[in-house]
């Protein structure tokens, strides 16, 4: 046996293995070359070799265990290849003895067992960073929690032979529960090395010699309706889909076939011995292999089974159920099953319900109508807004406000309220603090002339009371969060094939300028995009600048309304500390949106910029501990969230700007023309309103499609900002942020790498660079833009002058000839002359004074 054969066929685990040495969860091990107290030594299974970061030992197997036995590599060599030898007898246990050259006597099959073969590959698992990525990406959950659900999942790294290689595998079962043959899929491209490398490709499937047994085991024979998939990762998806559902239990089969043609005799003679079968459910691929598969098996099927219904899955074009798991969860595939093409009841069948629940249930309902069903009443009263109230025969007792949403404590607003006086005790305390609560009742006892022990047993049930209520209404707003993600199918499919577009960013700011907004093209497709990061993990935020009336805080409310409306927040005002006082995930995958921060405090902005900034606020509090004792306390309110903020000034928020793309209102005549077209066309009903709200819900369903995912940017070494650019390393990674978000709402036409991750195109670039040339400009610029606007129409109004290099202006003309305002006029010649771009040329303070334009920047250049 040659070197590099060795070396292919040894992996870096077979050698650790063979010397008893363990792998840490982050493939280190201690050094065994040197008195090594933490793990110093990097294993890498991909290339099959070691590193010690702590004297300096590196090489491959051969040279490993030449280290490890302190012997020349003749001997090295010899230990390599026994070790060889227990690989091949392995691969003689997967390929079976016939089709393995050099097996010699039949025995060897025996020698390792798939049981503990696929042991070995589950261990093999928790130790592959790109194994575990593979799963996440399908949807299937981590080896701890895949087990519980009776998935179960292994990974060949390379102890096991041949095509099973670097393969994802799973067990197939025979009918008393034993393991009898594998399945791999492939999860990394061609391996250099194997003569066979053209053929192990990624997503490739394979099997172990000779296949047999069913996945995920031969259905029991209590089953009543079985579904059959089109594959194995299939089933392991619907088994995790429905797992936790009233479907799945002891009547209700998943069995997976193999591939479209994939149906064997096995799987028929085990179908066909299921003495309570009531209906078969094909779920196969949308595509038309999976028709015909159906067609094809649900007549056999038929001429097999007598007295049993043949159904079948629509399943949506171009989908099977790993890609509906994954993309839309298991209420799409729940909604599938239930629209199935049957005669049957859709759901009550595969709940299980039996003729004798049936009678069950009559009685049930018979005796029903006989007797008085108890009526539940809550001991809370919840009817007012605002105030929750709880009576017993002891007092009344009233919380005002909502409660606090933080699980560690119960603070309340509590009167105590004597039944026949009406007379009332008032506090302020936290019931999960014992003494204090204790402290309270007595003192309310004692005002009220009631019984001290009554009372503090009224404030203990009170207690569990509003802990039941909090929980419930939690549950409530996180169902109504999770709505977001419940779409129609038929509404998912015209999403997704509105979001599959070459030319998506287009389609986008078409349909924006449908829902209402009017001209602005580039700076409504900008701020959308920004828009739409709330959800993901690296959130962006805008800042709209214009004049006053320019119609900023109507263009933030109009991109607001595009958004999902649950993940909308909208401030007029902020006080100055109110940031740090939200529930700690208020701001979490939200949209913030500010309507104007002119008049925010310094604290408060300080605080927007942090949340920006860390991705959370940190203030510490005062807070009375279980003993009534003040104590300092810290509170953290946490991110990220995106936003999108409003003002009439740029320069005197440089620390916002430097964190924010800055956008400029477009105040130019065109626009305003348009604007006032549109407003007639609305006035006279020509504009038709029904139109812009389809547009608009149906952009809010393409965002809650968007999935947050991972980016990665081949390009992002080459790319090169303007150097002059304001604050140009926050700049830079605005710009890459940007364009990962321009990337991630492509996500349904861009490539993925072997972990998951969308690949950046370059288009996803020159769309960006496109869209924020203006605000990158913005940030060259010395002025905001507003005042650039300003300016280049002033420059424009003096050209057409003679001799405009010395041509003077009255503030009068200027008003006049642009149509401005006398405060908005002077504020921008104030900042002008400040900025030394004009300069006053003579004239009176009482008469008016006569300006000259000083300095004729080339905006364009």
């Amino acid at each position: 046996m040659q070197i590099p054969e060795i070396k292919s066929r040894l992996s870096i685990q077979q050698v650790l293995t063979h010397y008893g040495i363990k792998l840490d969860k982050h493939n280190h091990i201690k050094c065994p070359f040197h008195s090594d107290d933490k793990p110093s030594m990097k294993i890498y299974h991909d290339t099959n070799t070691y590193n010690c970061f702590g004297c300096g030992k590196t090489g491959d197997v051969i040279q490993f265990i030449q280290d490890k036995e302190n012997c020349t590599k003749h001997t090295a060599l010899k230990i390599a290849t026994e070790l060889v030898g227990e690989e091949i007898a392995m691969g003689i246990a997967l390929m079976g003895p016939d089709s393995y050259r050099g097996a010699e006597k039949q025995g060897s099959r025996e020698e390792v067992s798939f049981k503990t073969l696929f042991a070995k590959q589950k261990e093999s698992l928790s130790r592959s960073p790109k194994a575990l990525a593979y799963l996440e990406s399908r949807g299937l959950r981590l080896l701890s929690e895949v087990e519980t659900s009776g998935v179960e999942v292994g990974y060949n790294s390379g102890i096991a032979w041949k095509k099973l290689k670097q393969c994802i595998t799973f067990p197939l079962k025979d009918k008393d529960g034993n393991i009898v043959s594998l399945y791999g899929r492939r999860i990394i491209n061609n391996t250099p090395g194997y003569k066979e490398s053209n053929s192990l490709e990624f997503g490739k499937h394979y099997y172990t010699a000779k296949r047999q047994g069913l996945y995920p085991h031969y259905p029991p024979q209590e089953t009543e309706t079985l579904i059959i998939t089109e594959s194995i990762i299939d089933t392991a998806s619907l088994i995790q889909s429905l797992q936790s559902t009233s479907i799945f239990n002891q009547s209700f089969s998943i069995l997976a076939a193999y591939g479209t043609n994939g149906l064997t005799t096995e799987h028929k003679a085990a179908i066909k011995k299921l003495p309570k079968l009531q209906e078969i459910i094909f779920f196969f691929d949308g595509d038309n292999a999976g028709k015909e598969g159906v067609k094809k098996y649900t007549e056999e099927l038929k001429r097999l089974l007598s007295g049993v219904e043949v159904t079948s899955v629509p399943t949506p074009d171009g989908e099977d159920i790993n890609s509906l798991f994954v993309n839309y969860g298991k209420e799409a595939i729940l909604q599938l099953i239930e629209e199935r093409s049957s005669g049957l009841t859709p759901i009550n069948k595969l709940v299980g319900e039996t003729e004798e629940r049936k009678t069950e249930n009559n009685f049930s309902s018979l005796q029903s109508s006989v007797l008085p069903s108890p009526v539940s009443i809550s001991p809370l009263d919840v009817s007012q807004l605002n105030k929750i109230i709880h009576e017993t025969q002891t007092a009344r007792y009233i919380i005002k406000g909502s409660l606090c949403k933080q699980l560690d404590k119960m603070l309340v607003s509590l009167d105590v309220q004597h039944l026949e006086t009406a007379v009332k005790y008032r506090c302020r305390l936290d019931l999960y603090e014992e003494k204090q609560a204790r402290k309270e009742a007595r003192e309310a006892s004692e005002k009220l002339d009631l019984r001290y022990d009554l009372v503090e047993n009224d404030l203990s049930k009170l207690t569990d009371l509003l802990e039941e209520h909090r929980e419930s209404q939690l549950i409530i707003e996180n169902e109504e969060l999770k709505m977001e993600d419940i779409i129609p199918l038929n509404e998912q499919a015209k999403c997704k094939a509105f979001l599959q577009q070459s030319n998506l960013i287009e389609e986008l700011n078409k349909l924006v300028g449908k829902s209402g907004i009017v001209g602005e093209e580039n700076n409504r497709l900008f701020l959308f995009v920004i828009a739409t990061s709330h959800k993901m993990s690296d959130t962006l935020h805008a800042l709209i600048q214009g004049s006053s009336g320019s119609g900023k805080t109507h263009l933030l409310s109009k991109i607001a309304a595009l958004m999902p409306c649950e993940r909308v927040v909208k401030f007029t005002r902020v006080t100055e500390n109110s940031f740090y006082n939200y529930d700690e995930f208020f701001f979490r995958g939200k949209l913030i949106c500010l309507e104007d921060i002119d008049g925010l405090k310094e604290e408060a902005l300080f605080a927007w910029r942090e949340l920006i900034s860390n991705n959370q606020l940190s203030s510490s509090t005062s807070m009375k501990d279980e003993n009534g004792n003040i104590r300092s306390a810290q509170r953290i309110v946490r991110g990220p969230m995106a936003s999108i903020c409003a003002t009439t000034h740029g320069q005197i928020y440089e620390d916002n700007m430097s964190r924010m793309f800055v956008i400029a209102v477009d105040e130019s005549h065109e626009q305003t023309s348009k604007i006032i077209e549109y407003q007639s066309l609305a006035a006279s009903g020509i504009a038709n309103k029904d139109n812009e709200t389809e547009a608009r819900e149906f952009l809010q369903n393409c965002i809650r499609m968007l999935k947050p995912m991972k980016v990665i940017n081949p390009f992002a070494d080459k790319i090169k900002l303007p150097p002059q650019a304001h604050k140009i390393r926050r700049l830079h990674g605005l710009f890459l942020s940007f364009v990962m978000q321009i990337t991630l709402i492509n996500q349904y036409s861009r490539k993925r790498d072997q972990q998951g991750r969308l690949i950046t195109e370059p288009e996803d670039l020159q769309i960006a660079v496109e869209i924020m040339f203006e605000s990158i400009f913005l940030k060259v610029d010395e002025l905001d833009g507003s005042l650039r606007q300003f300016f280049e129409n002033l420059k424009e109004y003096v050209l057409d002058k003679d001799n405009p290099q010395n041509y003077e202006f009255t503030q009068r003309e200027v008003r006049q000839a642009l149509n401005m305002s006398k405060t908005g006029l002077y504020r921008h010649l104030s900042s002008l002359i400040e900025l030394e771009y004009i300069s006053s040329s003579g004239g009176y303070q009482n008469k008016g004074l006569k300006y000259r334009i000083s300095y004729w920047d080339n905006v364009s250049k």
